[in-house]
């Protein structure tokens, strides 16, 4: 008997740090809750306030916390925690439609020319990895942004196959930007949407092995990061000017396809993606369900953002869509393998 009762004390006696770890794991679970719920309730009106942007642009952030908090739930089973955590993780759901590539419009495509975009970051001086990571993506079009004095040399100098060039290159500030392509460049021309901030947009004369001359509208543009108010309606306005212009080229020029590059400094699940979609006329050119990141602040998923995008006219196709490697900078390239209808 005596036997028995320690048997059951010590029992009790290691229960009760269990229990006292199933307590604290389970009010850690509501307190995350309880940030999640204040989080998705302040992204509806991402629109207008750039905090609940910022939370918006971290949907997959939130779903993660969301899907972690259910797991507990449902091993504790603790059904109204995982309950609620459900219809949290349900709410941020259905803005993740952009992760997948649009349906085309054609039956059948051909390839039509490859792009990249990349923000190497200006403080950057890694260049080597930079070239490297474009040789590998082996574009037709480079689009560069950060882009200083150093390496626009440096890029005409290794990169000898992309003989048609327009830059401009800043040494101070992180918006210097530059088109380096395969193909000739016509009708080019800066533009700020925003001041002391260029953008570009040129025409790209894509030569075809058939002898037929096809072209290509690239537009090309790195708004200011919404990190305040100020700067949160800086590049909503940069957004809005790039669209019209784009709208405005696509009813002028409706044969010439429209092409879009850059680090939009949003994510596609931001409401103000769509609004850039909508406005524009042009779609996400992805070619299979992604949310990569393409900007990091520690090199771990969780921790990154899609934020660099290429945007393409619905009668294209995106065949391939690749993220680069890390090569010195937070961003990662994209490049793009677009198709066309016959």
């Amino acid at each position: 008997m005596a036997g028995a009762r320690m048997d059951v004390a010590a029992t009790g006696t290691m229960s009760q740090p269990a229990g006292r770890l199933i307590k604290f794991v389970s009010e850690c679970c509501w307190l995350t809750l309880g940030c999640l719920v204040l989080c998705t309730f302040l992204a509806f009106f991402s629109s207008r306030f750039w905090v609940a942007e910022l939370l918006a642009n971290l949907r997959v952030q939130l779903v993660i916390a969301g899907l972690l908090v259910l797991f507990i739930g449902v091993f504790l089973r603790h059904w109204r925690l995982a309950l609620l955590a459900c219809v949290v993780i349900a709410l941020h759901l259905s803005w993740f439609a952009t992760a997948f590539p649009p349906v085309s419009n054609g039956d059948s495509f051909r390839h039509f020319v490859t792009v990249t975009s990349v923000n190497v970051l200006s403080e950057n001086v890694q260049h080597d990895r930079v070239i490297a990571d474009l040789i590998e993506a082996n574009a037709d079009v480079i689009a560069v942004l950060e882009l200083t004095p150093m390496l626009d040399q440096k890029l005409r100098q290794d990169l000898p196959a992309y003989s048609h060039v327009m830059s401009r290159s800043e040494n101070s500030g992180n918006f210097g930007v530059g088109v380096y392509s395969k193909y000739p460049l016509a009708d080019a021309e800066y533009f700020e949407s925003v001041e002391a901030i260029d953008s570009i947009a040129v025409t790209v004369m894509v030569e075809q092995v058939r002898g037929k001359e096809e072209k290509f509208r690239l537009f090309v543009t790195h708004p200011l990061p919404p990190m305040n108010g100020g700067l949160f309606e800086k590049r909503n306005r940069q957004l809005e000017d790039v669209a019209d212009r784009i709208h405005r080229f696509r009813k002028q020029a409706s044969a010439i396809p429209v092409v879009l590059l850059g680090d939009l400094n949003l994510t596609p699940w931001s409401p103000w993606f769509l609004e850039l979609q909508s406005r524009s006329g042009l779609v996400r050119g992805i070619s299979h369900f992604s949310l990569e990141p393409t900007w990091y602040c520690f090199p771990l998923f969780p921790f990154g953002l899609v934020i660099d995008h290429g945007l393409i006219e619905p009668s294209l196709a995106c065949s391939d869509f690749k993220v680069g490697k890390p090569m010195g900078a937070d961003h990662r390239s994209i490049t793009l393998r677009i198709a066309s209808s016959d």
